[in-house]
């Protein structure tokens, strides 16, 4: 190594940035000429000028196609900018020039995975991570569980948030992870537990204090989970207290209150979007339009961006003559529901194409009108003028109610047909979900009990259940119901049963959505602090197949329960 690139070297390690840059001027040298472009982007990213460091990272490793250093530095950029998807690519081309495998670049392709929220890819590169030899290996551990998390699959959670345990009994951050997953999945004996022991620990831990108002929540004493969430705002101002607070006063239907704690916390923290994101679904509740879908924006850059690089978003322009590219980012329940206004685009433009989900493909038409479904690979950036997020196509067209989302589903006469024969019986016939996803901030509000059911499951019909995942709590008594078992069904043949059934009960679920899509009569089981879309200030119900039981309690759905069964009674003569 020549002399002056030991001199910028020693420089660089004593942090004297400037001095280094200015040697780095002075090297003559070809044959260094990648080493000095990487270093100057060392510099240039220490100094935080990150696009003249990106342009040096991308020269370096240009220059030398086998040099790795470049890639591992553009890795760490793209994870500082957070732009995962770029540092997915560099953590892949890190990979691909290592002679052997290194466990702490497979652990940074999983970590850019996991921020992507891609969990399913960031579960796979963790756990080649746990066959070699790393060694934070609790760390590697508690983010294996967060993921498996949220993907769903609490047993594999609950398995290794127990083996990061066992590095520390005590670890306060892995006490209140369990903490919190028992909370959130209803098992009270083991989230009692883990409340003892992270209170014991250190009651004072904000995670904790957080976790402990969220604890009190769910034991029904709301007061304590409130006055816990204030003091914690009187002391820190925490803006998640904030959130939590402000979540609380909508659970218990106190919404002035709710707003006065956005209002509070936005007048700290006017940056933060998911505030902003809070006060535009208030907004919605209230009729508010205007205001509540312009904040309902922000939810793109808090959620993962399915958008597409290099295509204009589309702001309202005219749109006479042209191609638009329209893909999702939300929920399935909330894709079935805002495809109708593709209806509402289409005369709009030339073409539209729809970026659907991968496992709703198949129950979609492959083109009706100038709306076509297209997959990932298809996309030519540049066959487009614009796109948009289907949720954003809200702004525009919400009030609306004239198109259906039905039109773009494609029903299967033939795999109807053989599901009635399969069917065929005298009994009244009725499918069945009672909760959503195991694990979520919305998912207590839109779940119930299955042994709450126990009086409906005694009349004389056929109950299918459609039940996706079940809650531990509900394993026992679902396994001692007559309930016929369809959560195995895909989607195509969800739907021909659907056709079949004489009403589909289900809480707000994406199978609510479905069965109003498949025109069924469906009653939809709605808590007090329901999603915006379901308050009375909407001129219309979002479906005309749908009729609502709204809590009129928070604490109870007990006169949900006895309406359904009344109505129920009545509707079949039973």
């Amino acid at each position: 190594m020549s002399e002056i690139l030991n001199k910028i070297i020693n420089y660089l390690n004593n942090n004297q940035l400037d001095k280094a840059m200015s040697l780095c001027g002075e090297n003559k040298e070809k044959k260094n000429e990648h080493l000095m472009a990487n270093i100057k982007g060392v510099i240039l990213f220490r100094q935080q000028s990150y696009g003249q460091a990106k342009a040096e990272f991308l020269k370096s490793s240009e220059l030398d196609k086998n040099f790795l250093d470049p890639h591992k530095n553009l890795f760490k950029l793209h994870l500082k900018l957070k732009d995962f998807k770029s540092a997915i690519e560099n953590g892949k081309k890190v990979i691909q020039l290592e002679l052997t495998k290194n466990p702490l670049s497979y652990f940074n392709l999983a970590l850019a995975y996991d921020f992507n929220n891609d969990f399913k890819k960031a579960i796979e590169f963790y756990k080649i991570v746990e066959n070699l030899n790393f060694k934070e290996k609790k760390i590697l551990f508690n983010n294996l569980a967060k993921c498996y998390l949220n993907n769903n699959n609490i047993a594999e959670a609950k398995n290794y948030y127990q083996k990061a345990l066992e590095f520390n009994q005590n670890d306060k951050v892995i006490l209140n992870n369990l903490l919190i997953l028992y909370l959130r999945i209803g098992e009270k004996d083991k989230s009692e537990y883990f409340y003892k022991r992270a209170k014991a620990v250190d009651e004072n831990y904000i995670e904790f204090k957080l976790n402990e108002s969220e604890y009190f929540f769910s034991n029904d004493n709301y007061q304590k989970s409130i006055e816990i969430l204030q003091s914690i705002i009187n002391k820190t101002k925490n803006y998640i207290a904030y959130t939590k607070l402000a979540k609380i006063y909508s659970m218990i239907n106190d919404k002035k209150k709710a707003i006065e704690t956005i209002e509070e916390a936005l007048s700290i923290y006017p940056n933060k979007k998911d505030l902003k994101l809070t006060r535009g679904f208030m907004h919605l509740i209230d009729g508010e339009f205007e205001k509540g879908w312009e904040l309902y924006e922000y939810r793109a850059s808090i959620k993962k961006n399915t958008l597409i690089r290099n295509i204009k978003l589309w702001k309202g322009e005219d749109l006479k003559d042209t191609n638009i590219l329209v893909t999702c980012e939300q929920g399935l329940g909330d894709v079935l529901q805002f495809s109708k206004f593709l209806f509402n685009l289409s005369p709009m433009c030339k073409r539209i194409d729809f970026l659907l989900y991968d496992k709703l493909v198949p129950i979609y038409k492959k083109k009706v009108n100038n709306i076509k479904i297209c997959e990932k690979k298809e996309i030519i950036v540049n066959d487009y003028d614009y796109t948009i997020s289907l949720g954003s196509l809200n702004k525009y067209f919400y009030k609306s109610k004239n198109s259906k989302s039905s039109d773009l589903i494609n029903f299967n006469n033939d795999e109807r047909d053989k599901w009635n024969s399969i069917l065929n019986n005298k009994k009244k016939k009725i499918g069945l979900v009672w909760s959503g996803n195991f694990f979520g901030p919305k998912e207590p509000s839109r779940s119930i009990e299955l042994k709450n059911f126990q009086k409906l499951l005694e009349l004389d019909v056929n109950f299918y259940s459609f039940q996706n995942e079940i809650w531990d709590r509900d394993k026992k008594f679902f396994r001692n119901s007559n309930i016929i078992d369809f959560s195995e069904k895909n989607f195509s043949e969800i739907i021909a049963i659907i056709q079949n059934l004489d009403l589909i009960i289900s809480t707000d679920t994406f199978f609510l959505h479905l069965s109003c899509i498949c025109n069924k009569e469906t009653w939809g089981l709605i808590s007090l602090n329901a999603d915006w879309r379901w308050y009375e200030y909407y001129k219309h119900n979002p479906y005309e197949t749908l009729k609502i039981y709204r809590q009129s309690d928070y604490k109870s759905w007990d006169n949900v329960i006895q309406k359904l069964y009344t109505d129920l009674k009545n509707k079949f003569s039973i």
